[in-house]
């Protein structure tokens, strides 16, 4: 009769890595983690693996590592694998995600688990700005991922100073919140969003950022767009009404501002001139007053579809 091994599966935290050909990174980023949680943790290591070329996979598994393969592509997919096999797979009480890169620090992992044991917040990010190193990030790379986070708290109401940090960790109970279609780097954006929706406690702590191990899978101005386009969407679906009342608000601001010269003559002599800035004038002041009208009716039906939304615990 054959006996099947038990497998512990139960433990404090899971930690999530996505990886991508990152054979110089991955065995120093491992090693640190274990260095961070021995004996303050039971941990559970997950790498994501991309179809990788090099050795990340034998690396990896030969540190004792559970590596999960990614069926698709992508930053954002790997993740959400991760955060899938954790929780289907594992009895975890805390998830956290960390690039393999070596550009973080492995002990900040053990400071957000604290803080989320404690019950002071559900959700924790890092902060790179506080104590990031010079060659970490290009000026141009540290200025857009500036206007990033500024525009993703003026917009969302996200109230994080780093919006695409790539080191967290939340609730494990919480992951299927985080299961959207987004693939690559604008997930990180889609899960600040996520917490937002689901009124769940963020905290922020200053964590470190080193120069990358390895080369750089990012493109800065494609996946900029990326991320900028998704926090467009995402205040299209979460404030719709500061959406629509804003651009409702610029075409009318417009329109009044082409008009106001052409109205003020028609008053004085009762004559219309330059009838195509008139035109466009009215145009644009009728295009502003449907805009703030569906703003209104989007937010309508969210704030419904919210009502019946359940939520429950056992």
């Amino acid at each position: 009769m054959k006996v099947e091994e038990h497998i512990d599966n139960t433990c404090d935290i899971a930690i999530v890595i996505p990886t991508l050909n990152e054979e110089k990174g991955i065995a120093m980023t491992i090693g640190f983690i274990k260095k961070a949680l021995d004996g303050k943790f039971r941990y559970k290591i997950v790498v994501v693996d991309g179809l990788s070329t090099d050795k990340t996979v034998e690396v990896a598994t030969s540190m004792g590592a559970k590596v999960v393969r990614q069926r698709r592509k992508g930053y954002g997919d790997a993740l959400q694998a991760g955060f899938y096999f954790v929780d289907t797979k594992l009895n975890s009480l805390i998830t956290a995600m960390i690039d393999a890169d070596g550009t973080y620090e492995a002990r900040d992992i053990v400071k957000m688990a604290e803080i989320i044991k404690s019950g002071k917040a559900d959700f924790v990010i890092g902060d790179r700005f506080a104590n990031m190193d010079k060659k970490a990030m290009t000026r141009l790379n540290k200025f857009g991922n500036k206007i990033l986070s500024g525009i993703a708290r003026k917009l969302l109401k996200i109230d994080v100073s780093d919006s695409q940090c790539g080191i967290r960790a939340f609730r494990s109970d919480l992951a299927s919140i985080f299961y959207t279609t987004s693939m690559g780097m604008p997930f990180a954006t889609e899960m600040l969003a996520a917490t937002k929706s689901y009124n769940i406690k963020i905290d922020e702590i200053p964590t470190s950022y080193y120069e990358r191990i390895g080369e750089t899978k990012l493109t800065p101005f494609h996946d900029g767009i990326k991320i900028l386009t998704t926090i467009i969407r995402l205040m299209r679906d979460t404030r719709p009404l500061a959406l629509f009342g804003l651009l409702g608000l610029t075409f009318i601001s417009a329109g009044l501002f082409l008009g106001i010269e052409i109205i003020g003559y028609y008053l004085e002599t009762g004559t219309v001139v330059r009838t195509a800035s008139a035109i466009l004038s009215t145009l644009l002041i009728v295009l502003g007053a449907q805009s703030i009208s569906l703003g209104l009716i989007s937010d309508m039906i969210k704030s419904r579809t919210q009502d019946k939304r359940i939520f429950y615990s056992e």
